[in-house]
């Protein structure tokens, strides 16, 4: 056994600020020895049984009454059960800026865990987002590693208290899916540890007995599974003392990932690529197995799987307990970013209330992939709102809108080829274009496969439908491509639509994901109608496509009854998830429209934005009133009733910024993403979210941490102090409820760095969620330390002397009070 190996990798500072304090280097207690126990079990390992430890064959381990590892993805509750609890997804969670409530849904998660049968949950999720194009920007904390890395502290720990391992994901740079199993991120050293990795390093650093899994991308040339440099990041640098596992793709050499520093080769038996004896035939050194196996094992024993053993699963365990915190979260996560006129809360005078959009079971509770939860039996929207509204407010519904949902397919009866037959005309090729001569030319009654239409097809083809379009109706058309590849919609000479999927439908979760466009047509008019696709971007070996429409809008109906009522409520969705990143920062679909023509009849027009993340508002001086929503979950309902008729403060903040346009913020250059090639440039360095707009002068449509409450608050002033001996900041600051009624508010703490630190305007360093009665004060104090202060440089972390500005106030943007504290 190699001891040495694994405690030169163990670091053990634990603080309350998260972080250790930092000067010249990072400073570290002494490292903490693995579990005497975990020692002692690995001297009686047979290099084989370390091997099966790694490859997650427990059954080969039995005789050494070494439990087996069952996990289940766990960023939100439990995926791919029922009987459990589905909270407001990650991002949501950070709208909290509430370290309490993680750590309460970190008990839950924990308990839930263990009473469903599984000891490793996969979880949290703190990926730092940097592009609004991510598709599992829900599954984020957010753009600030302070933030999630605080949050995910608590949340950490919390879950380990119940006896069971969370897995922090992903590490590291994980930020789009597009080509996300082959895109080589290329990244400075300096942003890698400032952004990226720093939500690891607070976390670890508070709880180094963890796991963590490795990203899928390259980083600066390779694989994160198989970089040494990384597993050097995260086990030297940061202290990891626990154990690396893969994401279920593991690359293209696991054995080469376990030589670089993995240590569990995979996520369970059927997800280790690994063959048996492909560890002990040389190629990987004993240390190195040594090193793995006792990681794992000390982790276990740190953990208490040995000692509490998992009881029988249970087929209900979301308790009503989790219930309440479910909606407790959900609240707290709510982001009101407008509210002109006072629109919310709703009062007494609203007695005929409009509810339009996608308010029913069309509301999205979750975000698809490895953190969707099955909700189960929920309260949508529409029925909360009834619910709260009672007796005395007549609520009408009208969809205005289906949201973000495939339509069903085109009729034949509509649709003529050249010659007049039924249909359309379809060119089948041999190649990834639609060029040169077809292979094969047949009529399509419709376009809806979901296998190759026609059998000269190879493995990679590509085809272009064409024919005209007849319309029943006047007035806008809604269309839809549902596609596993590249699609383009042609009407009339313009294109409606063009976009990929890697597949139909999200693997994991209810949704599709469908491409929308909209145009407006004449009833009897034909028009000229083009369908391309290529299968060359789907996942290998499938195909597919379905044209779909909605030839009759929606909207009409729902502007008369807006036009009626004293209030309307919009409810605007948009799907995300796993392998799918957003093209477009718009809205899908018609929802845009809908929200405009609504707004025109109604002047009380509040909208609910049931997203992932931002979206263009090209609406937002025509409304009253945004909320946004995120997925919240079980309580997706009552949450939102419960902020609009004001029975709770919307107490969330944004923890990503929201841009005003789609070429604001990093990522904004095809180099920069999706990339060119494989390669993408992450040029902006360590200036993510907040940093960038601030560097860049940019104007964002709503700042980090911004967020409205039903009253007001004032800051006092701002008192800064510095103590060389012990390394810390201490600020403090006084908030006041100005307003009338009880609220909640987020002090945010910034802190400008000296020129000479070359970093970015301000850095958040701090945060405080307090709820204070009409009139009420508090004061708060922060501790900060150094190395929070601090910038990565040629390998360590340093404090620049000189001058640093600490601001407080209420978003990144709105920084009330401020003082100078010199540091030398």
């Amino acid at each position: 056994m190699n001891r040495r190996t694994f405690l030169s990798a163990a670091v053990l500072t634990a603080m309350a600020s998260g972080l250790a304090p930092a000067a010249a280097a990072p400073r570290r207690a002494a490292a903490a020895a693995p579990d005497s126990r975990a020692v002692a079990l690995l001297s009686k390992m047979t290099v084989a049984q370390k091997e099966s430890l790694i490859r997650c064959d427990f059954a080969a381990l039995s005789s050494l009454g070494i439990p087996a590892l069952t996990m289940v993805d766990a960023s939100a509750g439990l995926r791919g059960e029922t009987g459990v609890t589905a909270f407001p997804v990650p991002l949501a969670q950070a709208a909290t800026f509430d370290t309490e409530l993680a750590g309460q849904l970190g008990q839950a998660l924990g308990s839930e865990g263990r009473a469903k049968g599984y000891n490793n949950l996969l979880g949290p999720t703190v990926d730092t987002s940097r592009t609004w194009h991510f598709g599992r920007q829900a599954e984020s904390m957010g753009e600030d590693p302070y933030l999630s890395g605080t949050l995910g502290t608590a949340l950490t720990r919390r879950i380990q208290e119940q006896h069971v391992v969370a897995t922090l994901k992903h590490f590291s740079a994980y930020t789009q899916e597009v080509n996300r199993f082959f895109v080589d991120a290329q990244i400075s050293d300096r942003a890698l540890h400032e952004i990226y990795h720093a939500a690891f390093e607070r976390i670890i650093t508070s709880v180094p007995v963890t796991s963590v899994m490795m990203a899928y991308p390259k980083i600066n040339g390779s694989f994160a599974t198989q970089s040494p440099a990384l597993f050097n990041d995260l086990k030297q640098t940061i202290g990891l003392q626990g154990y690396t596992v893969p994401d279920f793709w593991a690359g293209d050499d696991p054995v080469g990932a376990v030589k670089a520093g993995m240590d569990l080769g995979g996520l369970g038996p059927g997800g280790v690529k690994i063959p048996a004896g492909g560890l002990t035939d040389g190629s990987v050194p004993t240390s190195r197995l040594d090193d793995a196996a006792l990681r794992i094992l000390n982790t276990m024993f740190a953990n208490g799987l040995f000692d509490h053993p998992l009881p029988a699963p249970a087929a209900n365990v979301s308790t009503q307990e989790h219930k309440d915190l479910a909606h407790n979260l959900a609240v707290n996560s709510t982001v009101l970013l407008t509210n002109r006129s006072q629109a919310l809360p709703l009062t007494s005078a609203v007695k005929a209330l409009a509810v339009i959009g996608a308010a029913d079971t069309t509301a999205l509770t979750g975000v698809s992939g490895s953190t969707y939860v099955n909700p189960g039996t929920w309260t949508t929207p529409l029925a909360a709102i009834k619910n709260r509204a009672g007796t005395g407010v007549t609520v009408t519904y009208r969809p205005g809108s289906v949201g973000d949902l495939p339509l069903t397919p085109v009729p034949a009866t509509v649709l003529r080829t050249p010659s007049g037959a039924a249909g359309l005309t379809g060119n089948f090729y041999a190649a990834a274009q639609p060029s040169g001569s077809p292979v094969a030319t047949q009529v399509s009654a419709g376009i809806d496969f979901t296998s190759a239409p026609v059998a000269e097809l190879p493995a990679v083809w590509s085809a272009r439908w064409s024919g005209t379009l007849t319309p029943g109706n006047t007035g806008l058309h809604r269309f839809s491509l549902l596609p596993s590849g590249t699609a383009k919609l042609i009407i009339n000479g313009k294109t409606v639509i063009s976009g990929s999927r890697h597949s139909r439908q999200f693997f994991l979760g209810p949704y599709d994901y469908p491409l929308q466009g909209t145009i407006d047509l004449t009833a009897g008019q034909a028009v000229s109608i083009s369908v391309e696709y290529t299968n060359s971007t789907a996942d290998t070996g499938t195909s597919g496509l379905t044209l779909g429409w909605q030839p009759k809008s929606l909207i009409p109906d729902a502007v008369a009854a807006a036009s009626t009522s004293d209030a309307a409520v919009v409810v605007v969705n948009r799907v995300a998830g796993e392998d799918m990143d957003h093209g477009s920062l718009d809205l899908p679909g018609d929802q845009n429209r809908l929200i405009a023509e609504v707004a025109a009849a109604n002047p009380r027009t509040i909208v609910v934005l049931n997203t992932d993340g931002p979206v263009a508002m090209p609406w937002i001086n025509d409304v009253e009133a945004v909320v946004q929503l995120w997925y919240a979950g079980r309580a997706t309902g009552t949450a939102l009733a419960a902020i609009l008729f004001g029975d709770a403060d919307p107490a969330g903040r944004l923890p990503v910024t929201f841009p005003a346009s789609a070429s604001q913020g990093p990522g904004a250059t095809p180099d920069t993403y999706p990339g060119n090639g494989p390669a993408v440039l992450h040029s902006e360095g360590h200036l993510v979210g907040y940093r960038y707009y601030d560097a860049k002068n940019q104007s964002p449509l709503f700042p980090f941490g911004h967020g409205l409450s039903y009253t007001t608050f004032n800051l006092g002033s701002l008192e800064t102090s510095y103590s060389t001996g012990s390394e810390t900041l201490t600020a403090a600051v006084t908030v006041t409820n100005s307003g009338t009624r009880e609220g909640a508010e987020v002090v945010q703490l910034y802190a400008a760095l000296p020129s000479g630190a070359q970093a970015e305007p301000r850095r958040l360093i701090g945060f405080r969620k307090v709820t204070l009665a009409p009139r009420a004060s508090t004061r708060l104090t922060f501790s900060v330390s150094a190395r929070d202060l601090s910038v990565w440089s040629a390998g360590a972390w340093k404090l620049t002397p000189g001058s640093y500005t600490i601001h407080a106030g209420r978003s990144s943007r709105n920084l009330a009070v401020q003082r100078v504290v010199t540091i030398s």
